[in-house]
């Protein structure tokens, strides 16, 4: 990994990129930018010369609009269209989770300071990505021993029924 600042015009989003995001969230990810900065470099590939992001290219067209001439990068190396992906999803992976009576207790106090509309956190379910190849995916063959031993492991929420 090599971390560079680069101008913003040799950055390109990744065209495979299988995120999106809805006005309201990226006008809200503009804000927290302005407020903020940048203080998370985005994650790409050098190809022919130019930076493809295989993370952060909703942040990339934010900081185009928001007229940045120059951009952090953290190129990385991948030799596979798979390990292409896996940085795309460890970009964005939910490893943790806020408790949510902490948070609550962490920032009733500056609620007026916050801007509670600017900000969504992660909380209750994520869904791993095997559960969202076996919703929507085709098809594919897995152990049955594999199932088994996961069912007698798993969670089930009484309200949705979702399991992890």
């Amino acid at each position: 990994m090599e971390l560079k600042k680069v101008p913003i015009s040799q950055v390109a989003p990744w065209d495979k990129n299988p995120r999106n995001i809805k006005i309201k969230d990226y006008e809200r990810l503009k804000r927290q930018i302005k407020e903020l900065g940048v203080y998370k470099p985005l994650v790409c590939i050098e190809e022919n010369g130019r930076f493809v992001t295989l993370g952060g290219n909703m942040r990339l067209l934010a900081l185009r609009e928001l007229g940045h001439a120059e951009v952090d990068v953290s190129i990385v190396h991948p030799k596979t269209e798979a390990e292409k992906i896996k940085y795309n999803l460890s970009d964005n992976d939910r490893a943790g989770e806020y408790d949510e009576q902490k948070l609550a207790e962490l920032a009733y106090p500056h609620i007026g300071e916050i801007g509670l509309e600017d900000f969504k956190i992660d909380a209750r379910y994520a869904i791993s990505l095997k559960d969202v190849i076996e919703e929507y995916g085709p098809d594919f063959n897995i152990d049955e021993r594999e199932v088994d031993e996961n069912l007698e492991t798993q969670n089930e929420c009484p309200k949705c029924g979702y399991r992890w």
